[in-house]
């Protein structure tokens, strides 16, 4: 009997529409060395928690229960992994679940409880989505799992470099204008959608338009400017094309699969850019 393949690279501890863990590989080879990786929109975490030789890591995301977990992990993973593992062998039926989210929506739990609460729903609900109404609530459905994991071995990994981590919850404007010289920008927004197809950019209270994603990579240049080194993912679509195009950076094919969507015509096989200063 073969011995079981180790993993190459650590998982998050999240699921996360988006998330770049399949396609570290590829990230890695245009990811420049520094004293400091930078993330204005961090997410599942996939690359920091895999990015080594940077002394320290800026991460910060627009979505406050995102970063309220990742904080309540950094300050006491072991509480953290107290309450959402009752959580999860709890309330594995719909009725709880909907409880749960209701509390959430109604901020009716302590940050610790919160962050567990997030952990739960994002395991629990329909294909892993993080996904907000307009009023700024929690709206994804029961995901009807059978037994859903528990990641506290990824948990416990992350616990080993919080202490080299700030994690602030911040307009991704704020975060990049933080960089300059020996810092690394690595950033991966909600896609733009490709023509014919409504994309996903609701992970937060207000959507990701095209205005952002030029406002994003005229704020990329100027820290170049600055002195940081920048690296961004993005789909292919033509307006994103143009637009790194006529700001010089340098755009490469980023060969990855779309697993999250309930469409089909959205999954499979994809080819998306990822673009480098």
């Amino acid at each position: 009997m073969s011995k079981p393949t180790i993993p190459e690279y650590n998982r998050p501890f999240l699921k996360w529409a988006g998330g770049k863990y399949e396609v570290l590989g590829q990230i890695f080879k245009r990811l420049p060395k520094g004293k400091r990786l930078i993330e204005p929109f961090v997410g599942g975490g996939a690359v920091f928690l895999n990015a080594e030789g940077f002394e320290s890591y800026v991460l910060a995301d627009i979505n406050n229960d995102l970063i309220n977990l990742y904080q309540a992990a950094s300050e006491n993973h072991a509480a953290l992994i107290d309450k959402a593992e009752r959580y999860f062998e709890q309330k594995n039926n719909q009725d709880d679940f909907l409880d749960v989210r209701s509390k959430f929506n109604a901020m009716k739990y302590t940050a610790l409880e919160r962050g567990a609460a997030f952990l739960y729903l994002n395991r629990h609900c329909f294909n892993g989505l993080i996904r907000y109404n307009r009023s700024g609530a929690f709206n994804v459905g029961f995901g009807k799992f059978k037994r859903p994991y528990f990641p506290q071995q990824e948990i416990e990994h992350f616990s080993t470099i919080a202490h080299k981590c700030a994690f602030t919850h911040a307009h991704y404007t704020d975060t990049i204008r933080l960089a300059g010289a020996g810092d690394v920008v690595f950033c991966d927004p909600p896609y733009e959608p490709l023509p014919k197809t409504e994309g996903f950019t609701n992970y937060a209270a207000g959507g990701f338009t095209f205005e952002d994603q030029c406002t994003l990579a005229n704020e990329l240049v100027h820290a170049h400017q600055r002195g940081a080194r920048i690296v961004i993912t993005n789909s292919s679509a033509p307006k994103i094309r143009e637009l790194y195009k006529s700001l010089n950076f340098k755009t490469h094919t980023l060969h990855a699969r779309r697993s999250m969507s309930c469409k089909g015509n959205t999954r499979g096989a994809i080819s998306d850019v990822i673009a480098v200063l």
